[in-house]
């Protein structure tokens, strides 16, 4: 059975509007996993009130590999006069004694930043939450400028993420991750997806469909 010629008209539209928005869906997905790797290095020392750290995993009060490179990083940069204070986040998972904040903060004062200096947030369970759940420290604090600490792929989201609740903040990479290689390109492919799905849905909102309102 032959088309007629406006359906052919209409199949030949259609199939223009498809590939016109997989080309801009893939295009949009590039920009943004470039924009995550390009960042991925930065090493921001622009003069801060605080030094955020961003959580990872702790075992029964032990942190975890990622969890040491981050405070590490965050405490040589406390002793370089980078900022005043050090803020560690993360919050626990069921059935943990400790929170990631709280073993963030022990291990701040092991690597010799003051007790005065080392704070933790010990709320939440992703990126959205932790930063959400330290600005009425920071606030109290008197600090709206961050320089944030997390792995490089991380970066990327969490700047735009403080950006988002009012916070002037840029980012430093950590050093001595364990996450390198292919690992690490898994993770920026993970963050690439979360950081298109939020600029559609807003960074609130995706964490509301993937951990429920804290």
């Amino acid at each position: 059975m032959a088309f007629r010629p406006k359906t052919k008209k209409r199949i030949k539209s259609a199939a223009l509007v498809f590939v016109v928005v997989l080309l801009s869906l893939t295009f949009w997905f590039a920009y943004n996993l470039f924009s995550i790797w390009r960042y991925s290095s930065s090493k921001c020392l622009d003069p801060s009130g605080a030094i955020v750290v961003m959580g990872a995993a702790e075992y029964n009060g032990v942190p975890s590999q990622v969890l040491s490179a981050r405070i590490d990083t965050a405490a040589s940069l406390y002793g370089r006069g980078a900022a005043r204070y050090v803020i560690a986040l993360g919050g626990s998972r069921k059935g943990d004694v400790y929170s990631e904040g709280e073993v963030g903060k022990a291990e701040l004062m092991r690597d010799s930043v003051p007790k005065v200096a080392a704070f933790s947030s010990s709320s939440g369970q992703d990126t959205y939450q932790s930063l959400l759940a330290v600005t009425p420290l920071l606030r109290r604090l008197d600090v709206n400028k961050v320089i944030i600490v997390s792995d490089g792929f991380h970066l990327y989201r969490s700047v735009a993420i403080a950006r988002s609740l009012g916070l002037t903040a840029c980012g430093y990479s950590d050093v001595g991750s364990p996450i390198q290689g292919d690992l690490k390109f898994d993770y920026m492919l993970r963050e690439t997806v979360a950081v298109t799905v939020a600029q559609v849905i807003g960074y609130k909102e995706e964490s509301i469909i993937r951990h429920g309102q804290e």
